[in-house]
């Protein structure tokens, strides 16, 4: 008689908080206009929808999209700097892509996370109650210290510290139609917030911040679980990205506690001029890329 590999299967509590609730998946344009609409510079060129990263490079908005580059590249004028993207099966490789992901979804549980871990996460989810945020005033008021805050602890992303900018910025992200915004609450204060979206088959977290003051109550922890609970339960989700490998160990870190790393072969061309004067400054701004010898 054959015996099939165990599974492990949502059936705890902390894993059904959230039942019934979903992420509205997207195409590809549609990201591409959301991205736009939040302020990237995005164009659409041999069939592949294109983001600027920076000075010029490029990348799918899709970051899983498959490309031949023979076939698909971004407008040299947007891409002057150089382009990257996922190689399509067959295709010339040069590099390899890696990002730090969640893959089995639908076989997500608290379980599954190593035992400090899981630990973590019921302590958050009895500190702090993670939902959908229903009111902007959450995230224009408390939202807005959330993310002074992190800007202060990280420094990282576009200052939005002025509160015009950040408004214009979270105002637009919580009126998309097909986006849903997930807040952690403490006491009834939003005391983080997170940026999900879901295309094709991936789920990724596009943005996610904690206030300093409420980190004893792993915000952070909370919000990651909830969200790959809802990944879990929307149909067609087989992957949960949660970001390219980063220049901050710490971080990396704390993704790695829910995932794993994925090294997927991906073409890059770099302009050869900028190689030669910014190479070493190239490969510390994108630690996710590695180049081939």
């Amino acid at each position: 008689m054959n015996s099939s590999p165990l599974q492990t299967r949502p059936t705890r509590r902390e894993d059904l908080i959230w039942s019934g609730l979903t992420f509205a998946v997207t195409d590809e344009e549609e990201f591409a206009r959301e991205q736009e609409s939040a302020g990237d510079r995005v164009h659409f060129s041999n069939g592949v929808w294109w983001r600027d990263l920076r000075f010029g490079f490029c990348q799918p908005c899709f970051c899983f999209r498959e490309v031949d580059h023979r076939q698909a590249r971004p407008y040299f004028g947007r891409c002057a700097a150089g382009f990257m993207h996922v190689a399509a099966p067959g295709s010339p490789t040069n590099g390899t892509y890696r990002v730090i992901v969640r893959e089995d979804m639908k076989q997500y549980s608290l379980q599954q996370l190593e035992r400090r871990k899981r630990g973590v996460v019921r302590a958050a989810i009895t500190r702090v109650e993670v939902r959908p945020v229903t009111d902007i005033n959450d995230l224009t008021g408390d939202g807005y210290e959330v993310y002074i805050s992190w800007r202060e602890r990280t420094g990282w992303g576009s200052n939005k510290s002025q509160r015009a900018v950040y408004e214009k910025w979270i105002t637009s992200a919580f009126r998309r139609s097909k986006r849903l915004v997930l807040g952690a609450y403490c006491d009834d204060k939003l005391v983080g917030f997170m940026l999900p979206a879901a295309v094709r088959n991936v789920a990724f977290i596009s943005y996610i911040a904690s206030h300093s003051d409420a980190l004893w109550a792993y915000p952070n922890d909370a919000l990651y679980h909830a969200f790959l609970c809802i990944a879990r339960q929307t149909p067609g989700i087989e992957v949960a990205n949660m970001g390219t490998i980063s220049t901050k160990a710490s971080l990396d870190r704390f993704k790695l506690c829910y995932g794993t790393v994925k090294e997927l072969p991906c073409y890059a061309w770099i302009n050869p001029a900028l190689q030669m004067l910014f190479g070493r400054r190239l490969s510390e701004r994108y630690p996710w890329l590695t180049k081939a010898a």
